[in-house]
């Protein structure tokens, strides 16, 4: 093999692997270049309901939440986190918990596509009650505001699919998460209706 062959060989080898380790770069940047001493929450911003209307994010109500982080083309994680969230509502309606104490907070990582009209369909599709249950969504921008307090990671891929961090959030009443659940397989309704029964009854 002649030096210029080998030269050619080794940048292809490059230009393979560069976007690879330029991702890593940004992820890592992304992840230890978070503040190690500030503690995710939801941020004090508003975001936007199916109605169109403005929801303040602002706990004035001083609900437990559990929020998940969703975009309806997932083809799996997001969906079965949410039937299993739907699950996890009836359960607590028959505790009359849902909207009076405990509330359930849906956000679109994918706000360009998840329009209200695809969110509702979503909603109804999956079975879930507006009962305590809030839907939102916002501009990109606002998205990220939300996704960075949380410290939830998010990259649309080349496919159009969006590789996400897989977790939920039980945030507490001043809007500090308490504790991070999986998502998909890894989202327990029973673990996390024992864990907000055991928060209501010590509240």
């Amino acid at each position: 093999m002649t030096a210029a062959s080998t030269t050619a060989l080794r940048i292809r080898r490059l230009l393979i692997f560069l976007p690879i380790l330029v991702f890593l770069i940004l992820l890592s940047s992304w992840f230890f270049g978070q503040p190690k001493n500030v503690q995710a929450a939801l941020p004090d911003i508003s975001l936007e309901a199916l109605d169109g209307s403005a929801f303040p994010l602002t706990n004035e109500k001083k609900n437990l939440r559990l929020v998940e982080l969703i975009y309806t083309r997932c083809p799996d994680v997001c969906p079965t986190t949410t039937v299993r969230m739907v699950q996890l509502q009836k359960r607590l309606m028959e505790e009359n918990l849902m909207g009076n104490g405990i509330e359930f907070l849906t956000v679109t990582i994918d706000p360009v596509n998840d329009t209200p009209e695809v969110l509702q369909k979503y909603a109804q599709n999956i079975g879930i009650d507006p009962q305590g249950w809030v839907i939102l969504r916002g501009d990109e921008e606002t998205i990220k505001t939300v996704t960075r307090s949380l410290g939830f990671f998010a990259n649309q891929t080349e496919d159009g699919f969006i590789s996400h961090t897989t977790s939920t959030y039980l945030v507490d009443e001043n809007n500090v998460v308490l504790r991070k659940f999986g998502m998909g397989e890894d989202f327990d309704p029973d673990e996390i209706y024992e864990e907000l029964i055991n928060l209501k009854q010590k509240g």
